[in-house]
Protein backbone atom coordinates (compact mmCIF):
# COMPACT_ATOMS: atom_id res chain seq x y z
CA UNK A 1 0.00 0.00 0.00
CA UNK A 2 2.72 1.79 0.94
CA UNK A 3 4.27 1.79 -2.88
CA UNK A 4 0.72 3.10 -4.32
CA UNK A 5 0.50 6.06 -2.69
CA UNK A 6 4.15 7.05 -3.66
CA UNK A 7 3.46 6.27 -7.36
CA UNK A 8 -0.03 8.33 -6.57
CA UNK A 9 1.44 11.44 -5.96
CA UNK A 10 4.81 11.32 -8.39
CA UNK A 11 2.73 11.23 -11.81
CA UNK A 12 0.72 14.19 -10.01
CA UNK A 13 3.68 16.62 -8.99
CA UNK A 14 5.80 15.14 -11.99
CA UNK A 15 3.27 16.52 -14.85
CA UNK A 16 3.19 19.67 -12.73
CA UNK A 17 6.67 20.40 -12.83
CA UNK A 18 7.07 19.48 -16.38
CA UNK A 19 3.60 21.59 -17.46
CA UNK A 20 5.19 24.46 -15.09
CA UNK A 21 8.61 24.62 -16.79
CA UNK A 22 6.60 24.46 -20.17
CA UNK A 23 4.20 27.40 -19.62
CA UNK A 24 7.74 29.21 -18.43
CA UNK A 25 9.14 28.51 -21.49
CA UNK A 26 6.57 29.21 -23.76
CA UNK A 27 5.95 33.04 -22.27
CA UNK A 28 9.67 33.51 -22.42
CA UNK A 29 9.34 32.93 -26.31
CA UNK A 30 6.40 34.48 -27.05
CA UNK A 31 6.77 37.79 -25.28
CA UNK A 32 6.90 40.78 -27.81
CA UNK A 33 9.42 43.35 -26.95
CA UNK A 34 8.18 46.53 -27.65
CA UNK A 35 10.64 50.02 -28.86
CA UNK A 36 9.37 52.95 -28.67
CA UNK A 37 10.40 55.06 -31.04
CA UNK A 38 10.33 59.17 -31.39
CA UNK A 39 8.86 60.20 -34.55
CA UNK A 40 10.91 63.04 -35.93
CA UNK A 41 9.16 66.52 -34.90
CA UNK A 42 9.91 68.04 -38.59
CA UNK A 43 8.12 65.41 -40.72
CA UNK A 44 4.55 64.74 -40.32
CA UNK A 45 2.66 61.98 -38.42
CA UNK A 46 -0.56 62.26 -40.44
CA UNK A 47 -1.33 63.79 -43.85
CA UNK A 48 -4.84 63.98 -45.94
CA UNK A 49 -5.25 65.01 -49.56
CA UNK A 50 -8.49 66.80 -50.41
CA UNK A 51 -10.51 67.68 -47.20
CA UNK A 52 -13.46 68.92 -46.41
CA UNK A 53 -14.78 69.92 -42.66
CA UNK A 54 -18.38 71.33 -42.09
CA UNK A 55 -19.29 72.88 -38.36
CA UNK A 56 -23.27 73.62 -38.22
CA UNK A 57 -24.46 75.80 -35.47
CA UNK A 58 -27.32 74.98 -32.93
CA UNK A 59 -30.34 75.14 -35.11
CA UNK A 60 -28.10 72.46 -37.45
CA UNK A 61 -27.83 75.60 -40.71
CA UNK A 62 -24.17 75.26 -41.89
CA UNK A 63 -21.84 77.77 -39.93
CA UNK A 64 -18.36 76.70 -41.67
CA UNK A 65 -17.32 75.32 -44.52
CA UNK A 66 -13.13 74.36 -44.57
CA UNK A 67 -12.07 72.58 -47.39
CA UNK A 68 -7.77 71.79 -48.30
CA UNK A 69 -6.14 70.37 -50.57
CA UNK A 70 -4.13 69.25 -48.27
CA UNK A 71 -3.61 68.81 -44.16
CA UNK A 72 -1.18 67.51 -41.90
CA UNK A 73 -0.34 67.47 -38.66
CA UNK A 74 3.14 67.57 -36.66
CA UNK A 75 4.12 65.09 -33.54
CA UNK A 76 2.97 66.39 -30.87
CA UNK A 77 1.67 68.75 -32.10
CA UNK A 78 -2.62 69.76 -31.87
CA UNK A 79 -2.00 72.68 -34.54
CA UNK A 80 -3.38 71.52 -38.10
CA UNK A 81 -1.61 72.54 -41.00
CA UNK A 82 -3.19 73.52 -44.49
CA UNK A 83 -2.27 73.79 -47.75
CA UNK A 84 -4.58 75.59 -50.54
CA UNK A 85 -7.06 76.58 -47.67
CA UNK A 86 -10.64 77.78 -48.60
CA UNK A 87 -13.14 78.76 -45.48
CA UNK A 88 -16.55 79.97 -46.10
CA UNK A 89 -18.37 81.40 -42.78
CA UNK A 90 -22.25 81.62 -42.76
CA UNK A 91 -24.49 82.85 -40.07
CA UNK A 92 -28.66 81.54 -40.54
CA UNK A 93 -27.60 80.10 -44.00
CA UNK A 94 -26.19 83.66 -45.82
CA UNK A 95 -22.76 83.68 -46.37
CA UNK A 96 -20.74 85.86 -44.55
CA UNK A 97 -17.33 85.68 -45.96
CA UNK A 98 -14.68 83.41 -47.99
CA UNK A 99 -10.85 83.08 -46.98
CA UNK A 100 -8.79 81.45 -49.04
CA UNK A 101 -4.67 81.73 -48.94
CA UNK A 102 -1.55 79.54 -50.21
CA UNK A 103 -0.94 77.84 -46.23
CA UNK A 104 -2.92 78.26 -43.00
CA UNK A 105 -2.69 76.46 -39.50
CA UNK A 106 -5.79 75.56 -37.70
CA UNK A 107 -5.50 75.86 -34.06
CA UNK A 108 -7.82 73.42 -32.68
CA UNK A 109 -8.43 74.32 -29.18
CA UNK A 110 -8.86 78.22 -30.10
CA UNK A 111 -10.60 77.43 -33.15
CA UNK A 112 -8.17 80.33 -34.54
CA UNK A 113 -7.00 80.06 -38.36
CA UNK A 114 -3.66 81.68 -38.97
CA UNK A 115 -3.43 82.23 -43.13
CA UNK A 116 -0.19 82.67 -44.72
CA UNK A 117 0.86 83.91 -48.31
CA UNK A 118 -1.61 85.61 -50.89
CA UNK A 119 -4.73 85.49 -48.16
CA UNK A 120 -7.68 87.13 -50.07
CA UNK A 121 -10.61 87.31 -47.76
CA UNK A 122 -13.81 88.28 -49.55
CA UNK A 123 -17.35 89.41 -48.10
CA UNK A 124 -20.47 89.71 -50.70
CA UNK A 125 -22.56 92.51 -50.40
CA UNK A 126 -25.40 92.54 -47.68
CA UNK A 127 -27.07 95.94 -46.19
CA UNK A 128 -23.60 97.18 -46.49
CA UNK A 129 -20.82 96.93 -49.54
CA UNK A 130 -19.00 93.94 -50.46
CA UNK A 131 -15.53 93.50 -49.73
CA UNK A 132 -11.94 92.09 -50.93
CA UNK A 133 -8.89 92.51 -48.87
CA UNK A 134 -5.49 91.34 -49.63
CA UNK A 135 -2.76 90.54 -47.48
CA UNK A 136 -0.03 88.02 -46.31
CA UNK A 137 -1.10 86.83 -43.22
CA UNK A 138 -4.41 87.18 -41.50
CA UNK A 139 -5.66 85.69 -38.46
CA UNK A 140 -9.50 85.07 -38.24
CA UNK A 141 -11.21 84.14 -34.94
CA UNK A 142 -14.19 82.05 -35.94
CA UNK A 143 -15.92 81.63 -32.72
CA UNK A 144 -15.77 85.79 -33.00
CA UNK A 145 -16.34 86.43 -36.52
CA UNK A 146 -12.64 88.78 -36.65
CA UNK A 147 -9.89 89.32 -38.00
CA UNK A 148 -6.64 90.76 -37.91
CA UNK A 149 -3.02 91.58 -39.91
CA UNK A 150 -0.31 93.87 -39.28
CA UNK A 151 1.17 92.85 -42.74
CA UNK A 152 0.30 95.44 -45.72
CA UNK A 153 -2.96 95.50 -46.86
CA UNK A 154 -4.75 96.29 -50.30
CA UNK A 155 -9.10 96.57 -49.80
CA UNK A 156 -11.53 97.35 -51.68
CA UNK A 157 -14.82 98.21 -49.89
CA UNK A 158 -17.82 98.80 -52.45
CA UNK A 159 -16.36 101.70 -54.64
CA UNK A 160 -13.47 102.75 -52.51
CA UNK A 161 -10.04 101.08 -52.54
CA UNK A 162 -6.70 101.51 -51.23
CA UNK A 163 -3.59 100.37 -49.32
CA UNK A 164 -2.86 100.32 -45.30
CA UNK A 165 -0.05 98.54 -43.05
CA UNK A 166 -2.48 96.28 -40.92
CA UNK A 167 -5.86 95.92 -40.35
CA UNK A 168 -8.71 94.67 -38.10
CA UNK A 169 -12.41 93.38 -39.45
CA UNK A 170 -15.18 92.92 -37.18
CA UNK A 171 -17.84 91.24 -39.25
CA UNK A 172 -20.77 91.98 -36.20
CA UNK A 173 -19.83 95.48 -36.19
CA UNK A 174 -19.76 96.39 -39.53
CA UNK A 175 -16.23 97.21 -38.82
CA UNK A 176 -13.42 97.57 -40.82
CA UNK A 177 -9.92 99.85 -39.39
CA UNK A 178 -7.03 100.48 -40.85
CA UNK A 179 -4.48 101.77 -37.78
CA UNK A 180 -1.79 103.08 -40.12
CA UNK A 181 -0.33 104.51 -43.32
CA UNK A 182 -3.72 104.29 -44.79
CA UNK A 183 -3.78 105.74 -48.80
CA UNK A 184 -7.29 105.62 -50.30
CA UNK A 185 -10.05 106.97 -52.41
CA UNK A 186 -12.98 106.61 -50.28
CA UNK A 187 -16.56 106.87 -52.00
CA UNK A 188 -19.16 107.30 -50.01
CA UNK A 189 -22.71 106.20 -51.84
CA UNK A 190 -25.12 107.75 -49.24
CA UNK A 191 -23.60 111.59 -50.97
CA UNK A 192 -23.53 110.39 -54.70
Amino acid sequence: MNIKWRYGLAFPLTLSLVLGGLTAWLGSISQVQTEEVRLDPDKPQYTMNGIAGKRFDETGRLKEHLTAKQAWQFPDDKNVHLGRPNLDMYQDGKLLYQIGSEEAVYHTESKQIAFDSQVVLTKPADHRPAGIVRTDHLYVDTQNQTARTEAQVAFEYGDSHGTANGMTYDHRQGLLNFPSKVKAIIYDAKTL
